[in-house]
């Protein structure tokens, strides 16, 4: 009796261990917003806000208008706009990294520092897949 007992022993300390280490990973983590995130996030936009307004260079030139977002899988954020159309549903479509525009202008337009109409639709145009 005594020789089975030891040789169930082991059986149990390895199931243990590996049950736990299992649950582990499936257990759910909880993510709460600071009072500071809230607070910046408070001082965002929201991406409908932003959808059709219009986009100009810092000399004020139009460019075209916002036509959509792409969030990447690594956290990277794109915006989609469309060069030298006015009503943001046509014209050349290209990306751009969102982190490039400025949106805090005066003007209350988007503004791409540096930017011209003629520079972008250089760029390879944007073709969505999804």
């Amino acid at each position: 009796m005594n020789r089975s007992c030891f040789s169930f022993l082991p059986a149990v300390v390895l199931t243990t261990v590996v049950l736990s280490s299992w649950t582990g990973h499936g257990a759910a983590q909880e993510i709460a917003l600071t009072p500071l995130q809230a607070t910046e996030v408070a001082k965002g936009y929201r991406g409908d806000a932003l959808r059709l307004k219009p986009v100009v260079n810092d000399k004020n030139d139009p460019i075209g208008r916002v036509n959509d977002f792409i969030f990447g899988k690594d956290g990277s954020i794109f915006v989609v706009l469309a060069v030298g159309d006015f009503t943001g549903l046509t014209g050349q479509v290209v990306a751009i990294p969102f982190r490039s525009l400025k949106l805090d202008d005066p003007s209350g337009n988007i503004v791409l520092p540096g930017a011209s109409r003629a520079a972008l639709e250089k760029l390879p145009v944007f073709l969505t897949g999804r």
